[in-house]
Parts: structure tokens; sequence; C-alpha cells
């Protein structure tokens, strides 16, 4: 099954998978920034797109399944593009947040486009599994490796100033289990 289709089953049939919530980490964040423009690689169902719309920023979000992108464009407040992100044409700074949440790989193999579409001053948050959740037997939903290696992130976003990092075991987003997990939050210098 390609990666859009399967997406678009977890979508339309497996909510148990995830939260519908908004990250807390993004939250926490949010709660102390002006709304601006703000990018959400994997979109999803919307859950942080939302949170941010509500708050008054102005949100794209970007993600290649047709459901997830269906159902966030159907609860409205975000501008949503069904688009691969590697296809996804982010501009040079244009956005005052980016956000990744659980989305891996994607993000690393776009890292130089996201330092590059970040305005001066603007956030980088990220979340998701570290690569050792796969000792607990829990691999990609579309059958390859999951999570970060150790310092990723750091690796893949030298060119931002770190503001947070952690590597830990938390309350995990997808499949809301306790499980390792690896946040980070990087500014671009302005």
């Amino acid at each position: 099954m390609a990666e859009a289709e399967r997406w678009d089953e977890v979508y339309a049939h497996e909510p148990e998978l995830y939260t519908t919530k908004p990250n807390a980490l993004l939250v926490e964040v949010a709660e102390r920034l002006s709304p601006g423009r703000a990018l959400d690689i994997g979109v999803g169902q919307g859950r942080n797109a939302r949170y941010l719309a509500g708050r008054g920023w102005q949100v794209t979000g970007v993600d290649v399944s047709a459901e997830g992108v269906r159902q966030t464009a159907a609860a409205g407040g975000v501008t949503v593009v069904r688009q691969a992100v590697e296809e996804f044409e982010m501009g040079e700074a244009e956005w005052d947040l980016i956000l990744g949440m659980y989305v891996h790989g994607v993000l690393l193999r776009a890292s130089g486009r996201i330092v590059a579409a970040l305005k001066p001053g603007g956030l980088l948050v990220v979340e998701g599994f570290h690569r050792d959740v796969m000792k607990l037997g829990i691999g990609g939903l579309t059958g390859g490796l999951l999570g970060y290696q150790t310092n990723a992130l750091l690796r893949h976003f030298t060119a931002l100033r770190v503001e947070r990092y952690q590597d830990c075991t938390a309350l995990a987003d997808w499949r809301q289990i306790e499980a390792p997990i690896v946040r980070m939050v990087a500014r671009k210098e302005a």
C-alpha cells in the first residue's frame, strides 16, 4: 500500500492511533507567541493547525493524505495543501512558525528548505519518536523504520539556535503510550 493510501486508511478508520488534542509542546510554545504565519508539515487531521488558527494564526497545512486534508479542510480555518512535503514550495523567510509533529524522515529530508523558509526570529517546533521506540516492537505505519536517531535533529538543524531539546520518555501523541520521544524548539537568528 502506498504511503498516501496508508495514511488515508489511518485517518478514516484508525482514530485510536492518535490523539485529537493539540500537541502539548506546541501549546506551551504558542502561549508565549504573537500570532503570525504558521506551516504545519504533515498536518494530518489538523489538530495542531486548528489549535493555532483558533489562536489567531494564519495556518497552512501540507499532507500527502487526501483523507487528512479533507478532515482538516472540513473543520475550516486552515489553508490545506495535498502534496508531498518534498514537492511543496515553502518559500524563503515566509513562516513565523513551522511545526513537524511525528513526521520523522520527512522533516530531516526537508531540513535545509525548512531553515530557509523560516523568517528571521521564526521558530521550528518538533516532536517525534526516538528510534528506540522500535525496541518496543513499534515500527513505522508504512513498514519502515520509525523515529529519529540520537541527535539527528541537532545535526540537521545546525543553522538554528536550539532553545529546547529533550530526549526523554513521555506520553506520545501517536499510539498514546509512554515511549522514547524527542522534542526540539529552535529559532532562526534574527
